[in-house]
């Protein structure tokens, strides 16, 4: 019997060389992956001297601001909340902008009809503004960006940021719901309808399954009341008696958990857009 070749096949060579640079892609990757996710500033994770380095040559901060209230029987409780909270980490991931925890609740006492609603009082959540913001801009920020998913805080957050300006005089205090974005009102209705909707609306259904990495549960595809008229202040009692199924001016046929993540990475580029053109002083 004859002794085998001790010479290695070059088809074994060529194996062992793909799978080598394979292995050196997959890595090269998971580094940049990692590099990226170094890039943001979560303040709830950073260190005080991070801060410090980061304040060097950076100003702007992202505050995610939603609520705890009833979206039916389509959408969680903190749906608004969801929201602008991945929408701020990821582009301050893209972006390396600071991103602080949320103003978690909101006012939402005409939803106070529906058990699991958590609201705080106008003069409360505007304390609250106010606060975080003198906070902030006395550690060096400039550019305070409360970045909205419920269209209630908007007076209360509003009138916080106008109480902080006195305190605040080289600040750039804002308020803005993601639905203001750049191009975003116009890729809504092209992408799910021409009328999303008012409260529990197409496109916030659609995107916080999506971001929950959950199946969406089963519920009726209703069509519900139209909104309120512009201007309305509904009492707890107006809006359970108006609006039995908790939304409003919205078609839930049209909701897409795929069309919600297209939209939700539209968001994302558009609020990267808002962030380095305010950076330039656009």
């Amino acid at each position: 019997m004859g002794m085998r070749s001790q010479e290695t096949p070059l088809a074994i060579i060529i194996f062992w060389f793909i799978l080598y640079l394979t292995l050196q892609a997959n890595y090269a990757a998971e580094e940049s992956i990692e590099q990226e996710e170094e890039k943001g500033m979560n303040l709830a994770g950073a260190l005080t001297r991070e801060v410090i380095e980061y304040l060097k040559n950076r100003n702007t901060v992202l505050i995610p601001a939603g609520s705890l209230e009833q979206h039916g029987d389509a959408a969680p409780l903190a749906c608004d909340t969801i929201i602008p909270v991945r929408l701020c980490a990821a582009a301050g991931m893209k972006t390396g902008t600071a991103v602080t925890p949320a103003v978690t609740f909101g006012m939402s006492e005409n939803h106070m009809g529906f058990p699991g609603t958590v609201t705080l009082q106008p003069g409360t959540l505007s304390a609250v503004a106010r606060d975080i913001s003198v906070s902030l801009y006395t550690h060096g920020f400039r550019k305070i960006i409360f970045l909205s998913g419920h269209g209630g805080n908007r007076s209360p957050i509003t009138d916080g940021l106008n109480k902080a300006s006195e305190e605040c005089p080289e600040a750039d205090l804002r308020y803005l719901l993601y639905g203001e974005l750049p191009g975003v009102a116009a890729k809504q209705k092209s992408l799910f309808c021409p009328d999303p909707g008012y409260h529990v609306t197409v496109t916030e259904v659609s995107m916080v399954w999506h971001l929950m990495g959950r199946e969406m549960p089963p519920f009726e595809r209703i069509s519900f009341p139209a909104e309120p008229p512009a201007g309305a202040v509904l009492s707890r009692k107006k809006w359970k008696e108006l609006y039995p199924g908790g939304g409003a001016g919205s078609n839930l046929k049209f909701v897409s958990e795929e069309k919600g993540k297209e939209f939700f990475d539209f968001l994302v580029n558009s609020l990267c857009f808002y962030l380095e053109a305010l950076e330039k002083g656009r």
